[in-house]
């Protein structure tokens, strides 16, 4: 309120009276005087309210300085981008604002004078799905004395408003609750935050089809590798051994003995890369037999011991389940035996509380920090987050340099496979 103040001083006749206030209700406002006359009265008057306007009159003897009006701390809150005001909640349970600041017509389409005399316009604008969050977070404030923040929604001739609320508490007294508020518009940040969980939420289920769909062609290939290319190389070998047996020079015999050798590496390789892709144990004898294969494969190749620890031997889970907990032990065996420099290897898989499977991989390799995990290029144990995260279930990894790692997943056992979904 810098410069001059205009006042308007009216005397109205008797038969104006009515008009005159009629034209002037909507610019009216509440005004609270005291009279102030010495510094413990002014003192006094100071803290108990937060005045919009202090006038200060002239002195007795001095009849030519004019009355001085002095802007209080809120007058300049009505330039910024949202609405401030003073909310008070009276022990009835009533709201009352006795300030709002101009903003609140850009943001509410109420004027400040308006939502001062009706303070339920504003609850009337809540959205019906929010009203009861405004009102837990405001009584949560009043009970704990502490700061009240809420964030939700606002429903103004149809069309949908994101609010948020921030009022430091006041105090408590005889006339109720008061809390110094800041309510600002963040219609735009929300939506920008609805709009990436969406597509966060999209490229999960993306994540989680091209998986699928990985896993049905990986399948699709290793029927066919086994099917086709191995029946051939039994059919080549089978002819073999009957050639080598009506041939009598020693040349033929060794050449065709390097033959079979030949066509056992090519029988052991396709074997291999069927597992690889499809372990047929799975299939047959179930999750809990193809880690013990898989365990003792891993003990072949490398020689580190590898105990398998089990509640039963099989286990009720769907196949995108399984085949999920399957490529989770062979990604974390891939890693100890590239990274962890490992003597000894436990694995257990569990169902303790009927409702779970947990798989829990552990060695006393040489570990890593968290430095390590979070390394732009580390997707093994990304992708075992990502791969729990599509069924639902859990992942812990403890892990401290030179003290080992432990790596747990956790499977609801009720949740539907993607085909199923």
């Amino acid at each position: 309120m810098p410069g001059n103040a205009l006042i308007l001083h009216i005397e109205p006749g008797k038969d104006a009276a009515g008009n005159i206030s009629k034209l002037l209700l909507p610019h009216l406002c509440e005004i609270s005087h005291r009279a102030v006359s010495d510094e413990r009265s002014l003192e006094a008057a100071l803290k108990e309210q937060q005045w919009c306007a202090v006038l200060q009159g002239q002195d007795a003897g001095d009849t030519q300085r004019p009355i001085q009006i002095i802007e209080s701390d809120f007058s300049f809150l009505d330039s910024l981008p949202g609405m401030a005001c003073r909310i008070t909640l009276d022990g009835h349970g009533q709201l009352s604002f006795p300030y709002v600041s101009e903003g609140s017509f850009d943001l509410l389409g109420i004027r400040p004078a308006d939502l001062s005399r009706q303070p339920q316009q504003l609850l009337a604008l809540l959205h019906p799905e929010d009203e009861k969050s405004f009102h837990k977070s405001m009584l949560s404030s009043a009970k704990h004395a502490s700061a009240w923040n809420w964030e939700g929604r606002i429903v103004m001739s149809g069309e949908i408003k994101w609010i948020n609320l921030r009022a430091a508490y006041h105090n408590s007294d005889a006339g109720g609750t008061h809390w110094k508020a800041f309510v600002v518009n963040i219609t735009y940040n929300k939506q920008a935050e609805i709009e990436l969980v969406e597509s966060r939420q999209r490229l999960s289920e993306l994540s989680s089809h091209i998986e699928f769909i990985k896993e049905e062609e990986r399948a699709r290939i290793a029927r066919e590798i086994h099917d086709e290319i191995g029946v051939l190389l039994t059919a080549l070998k089978m002819d073999l051994s009957w050639l080598s047996h009506r041939l009598d020079k020693d040349a033929l015999l060794e050449k065709t003995q390097d033959m079979a050798s030949l066509l056992d590496a090519a029988g052991r390789a396709a074997n291999n890369l069927v597992h690889s892709l499809r372990p047929g144990s799975l299939d047959c004898f179930g999750i809990v037999a193809t880690i013990e294969i898989e365990a003792r494969e891993f003990t072949k190749r490398t020689g580190i011991p590898c105990k398998v620890i089990k509640s039963q031997d099989r286990l009720e889970l769907t196949d995108e389940q399984s085949i999920t907990l399957f490529r989770i032990f062979q990604e974390t065996l891939n890693n100890i035996m590239k990274h962890a420099s490992a003597r000894h290897v436990q694995v257990e898989i569990m169902n303790a509380d009927r409702r779970h499977v947990e798989l829990i991989v552990t060695d006393d390799g040489i570990g890593f920090d968290e430095k390590a995990r979070n390394k732009p290029r580390s997707f093994g144990l990304r992708g075992i987050q990502e791969r729990m995260r599509q069924l639902g279930g859990k992942v812990v990894i403890e892990s401290k340099p030179g003290h080992g790692t432990r790596i747990a997943v956790s499977v609801p056992m009720d949740r539907p496979s993607h085909a199923q979904a």
